[in-house]
């Protein structure tokens, strides 16, 4: 009889052969498609390796070195792991190797896992879960995408058999006792919130099945025990980001989650919710676990079959209850849908671990039992894996769009521009990576200096340059390389097209043609700060001017940023961003510092606004109006009485909207 050691070495050792077959028949047909890189079908893969760059060069927690402390890298482990393979040397280009290597590991051992899970069990089922495991195309292509999907499964793994041995209900190989069990599930659970900050939900559900487990052990301890090293995990990522940009919620969360978006109403989030839901259970479940839908039911059945056996349902039931607490919050990810619903896969990935456990609790019911199991193992794996060769070809024309594309435009910008270069991107991926150039994200995942480029980003455009405007000329972006479709202000007003590249067959960018744009700040102060010593200056649609004056907009129905390049009093073009305030809307700000005497308050607004009125303490007085001129920007003003620091003041469109691009307050002279 060979030891137990081996037999985990050798069935180890298979799992990972499967893994990588299967693996393969992804990467060889996308090989091509990729011309000369490891095939990636999202650009997000590369802002894991530019991050995972900087760390191995000694940058931790940056984008770009130089660029500060960024909170875009939602899984700061996956980035560790991959600088490994950069301090080994695979570097460049081999990132994607090194890539392919870990998603082989970690896939074969999230099999092992889900396999011991369901001991006791005959060994065909345990391939026959191997099989499962790796029959379900949608996971797959998040499995061998170069994402941190992988090495989550691992861990994952490592979790359930944790959980398992918490609960007593599987073999406590070398005297482990319930105690370090709980620990040890704690330590993987921390893990897995480094890797997806969604997994906060699995430690919650994980940690209390294992309390329920502690039998005559006291259940707050154990609770404690497999909650407390998640509980710090979180609580330390968030403190950092507090620390380091002001805001404890990571980049992603700023700029993805529904809640983010000002310019939904509760109405509109709740809906948003629903439909990402109803979206994933018609189009990532229906659709992709079988082509006939009596026959998609059959997995989570075999799940379902788990709660049955009284010693599997433990496990089986945080499988199912985090799988729903994942989806549930994954939906309210306002790009949960797209992406080939990779957001989803961690709970893809619980369910198919319930479903091999269901399939050996029916195996051992008898003769009969073991019939049905091995029909419905067989029937889901052949129905799901139906769907594999279309999650091929998606797979392979993604990979292909994104070496067009964005590796494309990063070789082009390394070709053509000075190494001390800057560009302004809206991919935070292979751009940089390739290029080696300096960057700047226009939607906030890459960080720079602190500044909350990714709050900015869902304010709109002009929110975004008010940004740059605050930085050294020296530090703006040189280049631009964006979608027109996403950017078209900042590429209308900033930008000279030198060069773009237009990809046919688009199923994964943003955009079909991305372009190559000269950066022309010249409408931009020198000197962001222009506050007046004795006054206050509120910027509106700049969100740092805006919090530091507790400004509320009319959202969500109105205070969307807009923003132009006019001629001020001195004649020259000057940018500015600002608010739409619509008929009967307010906006309120909070004067940060008052002059002394009687106040000038003073409007910048353009074109032909409405009146506008301003509110303070019950009292009400109407700013007087400038001369409309041409190409110009136009003031509003009026004289305040008593104006002290700490007041409110309301500002009020009257007959009709009005755009506020700038507030002054000042003595009257």
């Amino acid at each position: 009889m060979r030891p137990l050691a081996t037999t985990d070495r050798r069935s180890f050792l298979a799992a990972a052969a499967l893994t990588a077959a299967v693996g393969a028949a992804f990467w060889i047909p996308a090989a091509p498609a990729a011309r000369g890189f490891f095939p990636a079908p999202l650009d997000d893969v590369y802002i894991h390796f530019d991050f995972a760059r900087s760390l191995a060069e000694g940058h931790p927690f940056e984008w770009i070195p130089g660029n500060g402390y960024s909170s875009g890298e939602t899984s700061p482990l996956y980035a560790f792991v991959l600088a490994v393979g950069w301090w080994l040397g695979l570097r460049g280009r081999l990132a994607g190797v090194w890539a392919a290597f870990v998603a082989i590991a970690a896939f074969a051992s999230f099999v092992r896992s889900a396999q011991i899970v369901a001991r006791p069990c005959p060994r065909w089922l345990s391939w026959g879960i191997a099989l499962l495991s790796l029959s379900v195309g949608i996971v797959d292509w998040a499995i061998f995408s170069g994402m941190e999907v992988a090495l989550f499964a691992g861990v994952l793994g490592g979790a359930l058999l944790a959980l398992g041995r918490a609960r007593g209900g599987l073999d406590e190989r070398g005297g482990l006792t319930r105690e370090r069990a709980q620990w040890r599930l704690g330590a993987w659970t921390a893990a897995l919130v480094l890797l997806r900050p969604e997994a906060v939900v699995l430690v919650a559900i994980f940690a209390i099945v294992a309390a329920r487990g502690a039998r005559r052990r006291s259940g707050v301890a154990a609770l404690f025990r497999a909650a407390l090293p998640g509980a710090i995990a979180t609580a330390l990522l968030l403190g950092m980001n507090r620390i380091a940009t002001g805001d404890a919620r990571a980049a992603g969360a700023q700029l993805k989650l529904l809640s983010s978006n000002p310019y939904l109403s509760e109405v509109d989030r709740a809906r948003a919710f629903v439909e990402n839901l109803v979206t994933f259970f018609l189009k990532g479940l229906r659709a992709e676990l079988s082509p006939v839908s009596a026959l998609g039911w059959v997995l989570p059945l075999l799940a379902a079959a788990a709660l049955v056996s009284r010693a599997r349902r433990s496990v089986s039931a945080a499988c199912l209850a985090g799988a729903l607490a994942w989806i549930l919050l994954a939906s309210w990810n306002g790009n949960a849908p797209h992406h080939n619903f990779r957001y989803y896969a961690p709970a893809l990935l619980l369910v198919l671990a319930a479903a091999g456990s269901g399939a050996a609790a029916l195996a051992r019911a008898g003769r009969t039992g073991g019939i049905a199991s091995g029909a419905l193992l067989a029937t889901s794996i052949v129905v799901t894996a139906g769907r594999i060769p279309g999650q091929i070809s998606h797979f392979r024309r993604a990979a292909g769009n994104v070496r067009d594309q964005q590796i494309e435009i990063g070789a082009r910008l390394a070709a053509s521009t000075p190494p001390d270069a800057r560009v302004l991107v809206g991919d935070a991926g292979a751009i940089p990576f390739v290029s080696r150039r300096d960057a700047i994200d226009a939607l906030g995942l890459g960080g720079y200096r602190a500044l909350p480029f990714a709050r900015a980003a869902v304010h709109g455009e002009a929110a975004t340059v008010e940004l740059i405007e605050r930085l050294p000329p020296r530090e703006r972006p040189t280049h631009l390389a964006l979608y027109p479709n996403w950017f078209g202000g900042i590429t209308g007003r900033f930008g000279v097209e030198i060069d773009r590249v237009t990809i046919a067959d688009n199923v994964i960018c943003g955009g079909a043609t991305k372009v190559i744009y000269r950066a022309d700040w010249s409408g931009l102060d020198e000197q962001p700060a222009r506050t007046d010593v004795d006054g206050d200056e509120l910027d509106v649609g700049d969100v740092v001017s805006e919090a530091a004056h507790g400004y509320a907009p009319p959202v969500p129905h109105g205070g969307w940023t807009t923003m132009d390049v006019l001629l001020d009093a001195s004649g020259a073009r000057r940018f500015d961003g600002g608010r739409i305030i619509p008929a009967g809307a307010v906006e309120s700000f909070v004067v940060a510092r008052a002059p002394r005497g009687r106040a000038r308050l003073v409007v910048r607004t353009s074109g032909d606004a409405g009146g506008i009125r301003a509110h303070r303490a019950g009292r009400a007085v109407d700013l007087e109006l400038g001369a409309l001129r041409d190409g110009a920007w136009r003031e509003a003003f009026a004289i305040l009485d008593g104006v002290v620091a700490g007041e409110t003041i309301t500002l009020e469109a009257i007959g009709r909207e009005y755009r506020d691009y700038h507030v002054w307050i000042g003595p009257a002279r």
